[in-house]
């Protein structure tokens, strides 16, 4: 009877562990290569944004613009309606590969019109360049390592910054540079990536190169920013180990993530496979994936996008607005329940583009839907001051 009873506190002492929302410093979880324009080749069918597969689990996740060119409107409405804000990976507006002579094999140097190319894509994308859209601004990929020198990557961080003071600017730097790595005053948010470790909290090779890195930062307000392993290849791990031990892994990183207040947030690299073999998280066996979206869970319940409280979708930010009925066919209700901040509500197609903007009076307010083609649709609700405080979606018939 004593071992029954013990079993059972035991039990209920772990699941109350383990549905703990994560502590208040820890804000931030997602993947890379959520919407970068890769099809993972480990399946048979196309895609190249998988923010639906991330999106109930994560708070951020990599966006990539691939041209200075680029219009990014759509993509980054699209992952707002999905209550997900971009780390926006912007380095190639301002560097390219000049030759093989940086530390990886490769060396990126500034473009001599990177200026101009700022402002283009600047103008571009005017609409969505804001805190309430972006989350943070990935500056570049292992800089250090990819020959990046401090006064290019000073260059870069400072115009951002003082462009959009508001937005955070982070970088990942290769584990092999943090000794060497130079962080401007203006970054925000750093780290490093290295992978086939099992638990970084007790491995000393981690711990110095993390520390390291810490030591370099050049203002104690800069914050730590992890890469955890979340995919595997048959090559890569060590001692032959299987996928299904990535649930441990991913375990290990969360620990370390809670224990140490300078870490903002956490990304797995990365959800689709990079080649054929290599899987990504996205394949991995349902154990490894169950686990990662329990920890994604518990992180978002300190910050969501799409609430003013940091809560989504609990009880009381239901209450805010009910949009009905759904599905629905030629007409909409708005129904304002508690919160009266909510001034407009914004229609999004499938593919991020806005369709209708509504101006919100008084407690109900009813729509025509009439004009807008069969499908799913998500809204935005928000303030006058541009403000997301909820979201969700409906189905037109």
């Amino acid at each position: 009877m004593k071992n029954i009873i013990f079993t059972s506190i035991l039990i209920f002492a772990m699941s109350k562990m383990f549905s703990q929302p994560a502590p208040a410093h820890l804000k931030y979880f997602g993947f890379a290569i959520v919407d970068c324009g890769l099809d993972d080749p480990n399946d048979v069918s196309t895609m190249t944004n998988y923010i639906t597969e991330v999106d109930t689990f994560s708070n951020v996740a990599q966006m990539c613009v691939n041209n200075y060119t680029d219009t990014m409107i759509n993509r980054v409405n699209l992952m707002n309606a999905h209550c997900v804000k971009p780390i926006f990976a912007i380095s190639s507006i301002f560097i390219y590969l000049a030759n093989t002579n940086g530390p990886s094999g490769s060396n990126y140097d500034l473009y001599p019109n990177y200026l101009a190319r700022w402002n283009t894509f600047k103008a571009n994308n005017a609409s969505i360049l804001n805190s309430n859209k972006i989350e943070v601004f990935y500056i570049c990929d292992e800089p250090t390592w990819n020959g990046v020198t401090f006064g290019e990557l000073d260059t870069m961080c400072a115009l951002v910054k003082a462009d959009f003071p508001n937005i955070p600017i982070m970088f990942i730097e290769a584990y092999t540079e943090v000794a060497n790595v130079q962080v401007p005053t203006t970054v925000d948010w750093i780290g490093f990536d290295h992978y086939g470790i099992y638990d970084p909290s007790t491995d000393a090779n981690y711990l110095g190169w993390f520390n390291t890195l810490k030591s370099r930062r050049s203002t104690p307000s800069q914050k730590m920013f992890l890469v955890f392993d979340d995919e595997w290849n048959s090559g890569f791990w060590p001692g032959g180990w299987q996928p299904d031990t990535m649930k441990h892994v991913v375990q290990n990183y969360y620990n370390l993530a809670c224990a140490d207040t300078t870490i903002i947030g956490m990304a797995g690299f990365t959800w689709p496979g990079l080649s054929v073999g290599w899987l990504g998280a996205r394949s991995m066996p349902q154990s490894v994936i169950d686990k990662t979206v329990q920890l994604g869970k518990l992180v978002k319940t300190n910050y969501s996008p799409c609430s003013s409280s940091g809560i989504e979708n609990n009880a009381e930010e239901k209450k805010q607005i009910k949009i009905y009925p759904n599905p629905a066919a030629d007409k909409l209700n708005i129904w304002l329940q508690q919160n009266k901040e909510i001034t407009s509500v914004r229609i999004y197609n499938s593919i991020g583009e806005m369709v209708k903007t509504v101006m919100l009076s008084g407690d109900m307010t009813t729509i025509s839907i009439a004009d807008i083609s069969p499908g799913l649709y998500y809204y935005q609700a928000g303030d006058r001051n541009g403000n997301t405080l909820n979201a969700g979606k409906f189905i037109k018939e």
